[in-house]
C-alpha cells in the first residue's frame, strides 16, 4: 500500500507539471497545488483565480 505524499513531494511534482503542462487542465492542476502553498492563498481565492469551484 502506498503512503501519502508529503507536501514537498506534491510541490515538486506540481512545479514540474507547471513547466510541462500541455493542456489548461494540467496547468490548473499545478496551480491548485502551488497557489495555496507558495502564495498562501485560500482554497476560495485559488478557485476564483483558476476559474474553478471549491469542492
Amino acid at each position: 500500500m502506498a503512503g501519502k505524499s508529503s507536501g514537498t513531494d506534491q510541490s515538486v511534482s506540481a512545479r514540474k507539471l507547471l513547466k510541462t503542462a500541455k493542456t489548461a487542465a494540467e496547468l490548473r492542476t499545478a496551480q491548485a497545488v502551488l497557489f495555496p502553498s507558495e502564495l498562501s492563498m485560500s482554497q476560495e481565492q485559488t478557485a476564483k483565480v483558476i476559474s474553478r469551484s471549491v469542492r
